[in-house]
């Protein structure tokens, strides 16, 4: 069965009602060096990270430099660190080197042009990107829309052709992103067939702020139930 994280929590409210719903993932979004609705600080995340109920995974969402990656996540301590900068190759392999010897696991982010169908950074091509991060020791690749405006949570849905291709070609666990809702996300993990599925604006009844009838039918209708 797919996995689902709920990202872009800001309240405590949230994260019990990701709980309550069934995510298997809690993110956070947090000292992101772009701005975007649901940034943190680390000391404003530290008690909501806090809150997530054993047995559900903790992501923290962020970018930028090695030392600043690394720095959010020792102050943090999550499950996971969701790298989503367009870091180079070597750079995402000496972070995820080091958050392995805290024993967290870093999920690097491809971030797909919604006009263009390129991937930003290093490789422009979606596939060759990931195949790429296979060497980096990442735990997980995540594909994600990108716009001029936003560089995540832009409510874009990607080529899911093109990402069931992706994940047919990588040994990478794929979670998938961008654009995803209640309405879409089961036809979504039918055709794709992802290790997880993330979400934030296509959950949200407005901005920053989540709706529990859309988390609750967005985990429903991912996991089939």
């Amino acid at each position: 069965m797919v996995r689902v994280k709920i990202c872009g929590n800001t309240s405590a409210a949230e994260v019990e009602l990701c709980a309550a719903c069934g995510a298997d993932c809690v993110g956070f979004v947090v000292e992101y060096p772009v701005a975007v609705p649901w940034n943190l600080a680390r000391e404003d995340a530290a008690p909501l990270v806090a809150r997530v109920p054993p047995m559900i995974a903790r992501a923290v969402v962020t970018g930028g430099e090695a030392e600043k990656v690394l720095a959010i996540a020792r102050f943090l301590m999550p499950h996971l660190v969701q790298l989503h900068t367009d870091n180079s190759l070597e750079e995402t392999a000496a972070i995820a080197g080091e958050l392995s010897g805290l024993g967290i696991a870093l999920i690097r982010a491809v971030r797909i042009d919604a006009a263009t169908g390129r991937a930003s950074g290093q490789i422009e091509d979606p596939l060759e990107a990931v195949l790429g991060l296979e060497q980096a020791g990442v735990a997980a690749v995540l594909l994600d829309a990108r716009t001029r405006d936003m560089p995540a949570g832009t409510g874009v849905a990607l080529d899911w052709g093109m990402a069931g291709e992706i994940r047919a070609a990588t040994e990478l666990p794929l979670v998938l992103a961008g654009g995803l809702t209640p309405e879409n996300v089961r036809r979504a993990v039918e055709q794709v067939q992802p290790f997880a599925v993330d979400v934030i604006s296509g959950v949200e009844a407005a901005r920053t702020v989540k709706s529990a009838e859309r988390v609750r039918r967005f985990i429903q209708e991912a996991k089939g139930l």
